[in-house]
């Protein structure tokens, strides 16, 4: 049996098609669902999927900061203890504006189990502007998503404004002291991937590695259960290999290998995030 996989759109989410389109690609049944059903569906509408995947996009126009506007709606709406049941046994997964939600409505990182507020923040990138890029990631903690992919070649795109994590501001509700303590347990035990210099494969801060300037250079998050996760790059883009700036070298090697274009087989052409999806699909059935 095929599992179900709702993958959310609506109020400036974007990326749903393709996303959804993923799952339909990695053996699962996708349903695109309004937020507005997500947050008024009820516990017998939700426990119909074993999947809840939150897309990018612009939720409200980024209103207010990033994903800030849903995530009072979601707060508000009580399904948030809901999501955190949803999770014991299935998956929440937000890419880009889905990860900026999951971390204003405190279900990241939800640091050692603690879902009841914000604890880190997600704010404008250093560069000051909207930013694409293809950007190289480390694998920092084992998690099924990542089972069986190459952790030391792992280049995904990042495509937004604001993806810096932080975890302090003066102008924040957060003092310096409990900033610092957050940091230190998020880094112990809830960093899932790092932007990293890709001669070194080391973390870096340096632009455009580092595309956002997020602190020690953390690109996802998890949860103590490993259930809710997500990151700032947008794997439902890489899917096929040809998305992969390096994909014209291939083609040419294969073209001097006498492997003509018509001939390619699937599996050469797909890319290295479909794996991602066939391991959260895998995971649930």
């Amino acid at each position: 049996m095929r599992p179900k996989a709702y993958v959310i759109n609506g109020l400036g989410i974007g990326c749903h098609e393709e996303a959804a389109h993923a799952y339909e690609k990695a053996g699962a049944d996708a349903e695109i669902v309004h937020i507005r059903q997500l947050l008024s569906g009820g516990k017998k509408f939700l426990f119909k999927s074993q999947i809840l995947n939150l897309s990018g996009g612009f939720l409200h126009g980024d209103i207010l900061g990033a994903g800030m506007c849903a995530a009072n709606e979601l707060e508000h709406s009580g399904i948030k203890d809901l999501l955190i049941e949803y999770a014991q046994r299935n998956v929440i997964y937000g890419q880009c504006n889905g990860f900026q939600l999951l971390v204003k409505t405190g279900l990241l990182p939800g640091i050692y189990g603690d879902y009841s507020r914000q604890t880190v923040t997600l704010t404008h990138n250093d560069c000051g502007n909207y930013f694409v890029t293809f950007a190289p990631h480390r694998i920092e903690s084992r998690h099924f998503a990542f089972d069986g992919i190459d952790g030391s070649d792992l280049r995904m795109w990042c495509r937004h404004g604001e993806g810096k994590i932080q975890f302090y501001s003066e102008q924040g509700l957060i003092s310096k002291e409990e900033g610092n303590q957050n940091r230190q347990m998020v880094n112990e035990s809830h960093v899932l991937l790092r932007y990293i210099n890709p001669e070194t494969k080391e973390p870096t801060q340096k632009f455009p590695d580092n595309p956002n300037g997020s602190a020690d250079a953390i690109a996802g998050l998890i949860d103590i259960t490993e259930n809710i996760f997500g990151h700032m790059a947008h794997t439902e883009v890489g899917i096929y290999r040809s998305r992969d700036p390096r994909f014209f070298e291939l083609k040419d090697k294969l073209r001097r290998e006498g492997v003509k274009a018509k001939n390619i087989d699937e599996k050469r052409i797909e890319g290295l995030c479909l794996k991602i999806f066939e391991n959260i699909v895998n995971h649930v059935k």
